[in-house]
């Protein structure tokens, strides 16, 4: 029997809507590596773990809530074998090729350590479309311009390197922390040669100005610490930004 050597991790918390789109996409990839699913569950109540058993055996419950947690809790769980992993949003589909073609990226550039990709919304509204362009130019222009940032809901890294930075953390912004780590350990880019399928709800949710206001604080975070940009965000009460990353307290 070959050995996992890539690790999907997907953090859930109440997912019945999503997660089962999301794990058939997962377990119909067509690759000859071999792969595991990790779901680290939160504490849901509704039918997420019953969906979740039937794509994947390894159904972690963590002890902490939060999407950070979910993350490195699934991290930790992963088979020794594994060399790289994929943390995937419970609303974020992946093309059939994907792995494929993320395991190719990883051999054929030894120097990148970690990496995101363009996505498309699911919903196609005028103001997604305006909030999607805007958002993958505004990826693009960090990979180019500036440290890359990667987003939470599709990040690819190798194993050694994420441990070596400590990993994800259960703070405002975790994906910019992890970023803003991550790259001490080599080369981070942001792709744009393939696409994943992302929900539209937390800009449904947070509007298109509160959705930009997220993203500009990107920039906030990478430069001062996490706790601090909490602080300002719940002086001005412009946008709920730990409830949108699944933080509770």
């Amino acid at each position: 029997m070959m050995q996992t050597e890539i690790s999907i991790i997907i953090p859930t918390l109440n997912e019945e809507k999503y997660i089962d789109t999301t794990l058939k996409a997962l377990v119909n990839q067509n690759t000859n590596v071999p792969y595991e699913i990790i779901v680290s569950d939160g504490g849901s109540d509704d039918g997420t773990i019953g969906i979740a058993k039937l794509y994947t055996d390894k159904v972690i419950h963590c002890k902490e809530v939060g999407i950070g947690y979910g993350r490195h809790f699934g991290a930790l769980d992963a088979s020794d074998s594994s060399k790289y992993f994929v943390f995937v949003d419970s609303d974020t589909i992946l093309p059939s090729y994907f792995l494929a073609w993320m395991y190719d990226r990883f051999m054929n550039n030894p120097g990148v350590v970690a990496f995101s990709t363009h996505f498309d919304f699911s919903e196609q509204s005028q103001q997604l479309k305006l909030a999607q362009e805007v958002s993958n130019h505004y990826f693009e222009m960090r990979d180019k311009l500036f440290t890359t940032t990667l987003p939470g809901f599709i990040t690819c890294v190798r194993k050694d390197s994420y441990f070596k930075c400590g990993g994800y953390r259960n703070v405002l912004l975790e994906d910019v922390d992890f970023s803003r780590r991550i790259c001490k350990e080599g080369e981070l880019r942001y792709y744009n040669d393939i696409t994943v399928i992302n929900s539209s709800r937390r800009l449904e949710n947070m509007g298109l100005i509160g959705t930009i206001y997220y993203y500009a604080q990107l920039d906030i975070g990478s430069k001062i610490d996490s706790t601090i940009v909490d602080k300002i965000t719940n002086k001005l009460g412009i946008a709920d930004l730990r409830e949108y990353i699944g933080i509770r307290e």
